[in-house]
């Protein structure tokens, strides 16, 4: 299977996924499809992690300072470090794993019947993985 997803949406999607009530086959599905997320979340989390020690405020073990619930960034490195994390923010994923020969059929499926109530940025994350995964496009010759 391979689609791209933008990074803003990586966490937002796995967690839409698990709220969905699904059972069977179909919760199958669904567990196969998260478990396609773990590198691509695991990069950006590491990616984040990297601006962070880039342009915060370090301690005397060479770790990011932390006031309150937010890392100290330096003074002269908040532009910037705004800058980084918006354009990490703005790049696409791509996803590319092997999984089963009808599992982008079936998670399609999954989405188009989604029977959740959905506002905010939670619907904006559901049209963002339904545009990835082509859900409601029609197919030439169907």
């Amino acid at each position: 299977m391979k689609f791209t997803l933008g990074n803003q949406y990586l966490d937002g999607a796995v967690s839409l996924l698990r709220r969905m009530p699904l059972a069977g086959y179909q919760s199958m599905a669904r567990s196969r499809f998260i478990r396609i997320f773990k590198e691509p979340v695991q990069a950006l989390v590491d990616a984040r992690q990297d601006l962070i020690s880039e342009y915060s405020v370090l301690d005397d073990n060479g770790k990011p300072v932390i006031e309150g619930d937010h890392y100290k960034l330096r003074p002269d490195a908040t532009a910037e470090y705004n800058e980084a994390y918006t354009k990490l923010m703005n790049e696409d994923a791509e996803i590319d794993k092997a999984t089963y020969t009808a599992h982008m059929k079936d998670i399609q499926d999954v989405l188009k019947n989604c029977k959740l109530e959905l506002s905010g940025d939670e619907a904006t994350i559901y049209a963002a993985l339904c545009d990835a995964l082509d859900v409601f496009e029609e197919k030439e010759g169907k």
